[in-house]
């Protein structure tokens, strides 16, 4: 008897014990797995013929490596959310991917390499592992983080645009 009440006991705290750990794993969102081959097919797809026509698959798969390294090395935050919103400036990715491509001696022009990230970006919002709102919208939530200012509320300047127009040596 006493033994039979033990292993209800037993049976009991297992059932808890599982059933909470499946409970948290339900909750949890999907995981998102980058695919090497779907990103080329899907970049390559997306790119023009004119990129397509120039670059390889194997130099696709080396600038989509280094758009990676880039990702990885200024933007990846392996122990959860940032403080704040992940602002992603394409100059920087492109400078990276270009210094990086110049020593591995990658033969891409900085204007395919540009349209590469796009597509790679656009890849990244396809899978879900990205979401881009409307540029209007990250607009206003950076101008309200204090990130970039907007000279009028109802148009927003370009990211990493100076709003002085002194700035720039003339009006715009």
């Amino acid at each position: 008897m006493i033994l039979a009440v033990g292993a209800l006991i037993v049976v009991a705290i297992a059932l808890v014990a599982v059933g909470g750990g499946v409970a948290k794993t339900t909750a949890m969102p999907d995981q998102v797995v980058y695919d090497v081959m779907e990103s080329i097919d899907f970049c390559a797809e997306a790119l023009p013929d004119e990129v397509t026509a120039t670059l390889s698959y194997d130099d696709l798969r080396r600038a989509l490596r280094l758009h990676l390294e880039w990702i990885q090395a200024h933007h990846f935050t392996p122990e959860g959310d940032p403080d704040g919103p992940l602002v992603f400036n394409d100059d920087d990715a492109l400078a990276y991917v270009m210094e990086r491509a110049a020593v591995t001696q990658l033969p891409i022009s900085a204007d395919h390499a540009r349209q590469v990230i796009s597509a790679h970006l656009a890849y990244f919002q396809f899978m879900g592992a990205v979401h881009i709102e409307s540029p209007d919208i990250v607009k206003q939530d950076l101008a309200e983080l204090g990130l970039i200012e907007l000279a009028d509320p109802n148009s927003a300047p370009e990211l990493n645009t100076p709003t002085n127009p002194e700035a720039n040596g003339g009006d715009r």
